[in-house]
């Protein structure tokens, strides 16, 4: 089944218009509580440019050779030019086949998460306030959240990083969440490692994955599709600074933000799609 992440206007259809007007506050306040606690390709950490748009695209484009390309500050990018030898026919390549996604199919809310493993900003967000988010909205079934690691191109090392998760989650999704535990805790040992393959090793072995099965998958590229295709679709939707979250149908937040400012922008958006549903 296809779950529904199609494209919606950035503010609700639905609603009284003063529950809109509380979210136009909201997302004043989110600009502002935003600044400074993102991470981008050039660390600048704004959100300038950032799409509203969540769209479906041709599978092809997901696949296409577009990390070839030079820019400053894309090194990762570079690194993740090199072809991928495995991955499904492009046709089969769909959003559900991207990231990991945590919670009921059947919740109100849906949230797409964008991070690297390489910015600190998104290693704030999964030690403080990715577990009191999920446990308050994702554990009760009132948000479906999408994990999607990709590589902003700040980090060379984010690419053999994100590979060895994607390994992970290949195994369990239990296997990827440990894996991203230990990436984000060991974040500054990786980044600076001339050898970031061995560091994941570790930490693939740390988190208890089958080892032949992992060393078989990352030595062979067999998930890169995975990174390259994530990568691609964060850069279809215009992403500029992580973490970003696209709250779908209301529109995009960027920044490792304090937990009651996400807080008390889901409450209020729950309120006003839940009454749409009435």
């Amino acid at each position: 089944m296809n779950r529904n992440y199609a494209a919606h206007d950035t503010l609700p259809s639905h609603g009284p218009s003063g529950g809109r007007g509380v979210w136009r506050l909201l997302f004043v306040m989110l600009v502002m509580f935003g600044v400074g606690s993102a991470c981008g390709p050039g660390d600048s950490g704004g959100d300038e440019g950032v799409g509203t748009r969540l769209t479906t695209f041709d599978a092809d484009q997901l696949l296409s050779s577009s990390f070839s390309r030079s820019q400053p500050g894309s090194r990762g990018l570079e690194m993740l030019s090199r072809p991928a030898p495995m991955g499904p026919p492009p046709g089969e390549v769909t959003i559900d086949s991207l990231g990991v996604d945590f919670g009921a199919e059947e919740a109100p809310l849906r949230m797409i998460e964008f991070f690297d493993y390489g910015c600190g900003y998104c290693r704030r967000f999964h030690q403080e306030t990715r577990g009191p988010l999920h446990e308050q909205y994702v554990d009760s079934g009132q948000i479906l959240w999408k994990s999607i690691p990709f590589v902003i191109g700040r980090w060379p090392a984010s690419v053999p990083i994100s590979l060895a998760a994607e390994c992970a989650r290949d195994q369990g999704r239990d296997y990827f969440e440990a894996i991203s535990t230990l990436i984000f805790e060991h974040q500054s040992d990786w980044k600076s490692a001339s050898a970031p393959e061995e560091l994941a090793e570790g930490f693939a072995e740390e988190a208890g994955l089958d080892m032949g099965r992992y060393r078989s998958c990352f030595e062979n590229d067999e998930l890169l599709w995975r990174v390259q295709a994530q990568t691609a679709f964060a850069e279809e939707l215009g992403v500029r600074g992580t973490p970003t979250f696209f709250l779908v149908g209301w529109g995009p937040i960027t920044g490792a933000l304090p937990l009651e400012t996400f807080q008390q922008v889901i409450d209020t958006v729950l309120v006003e799609a839940l009454a749409g549903q009435l």
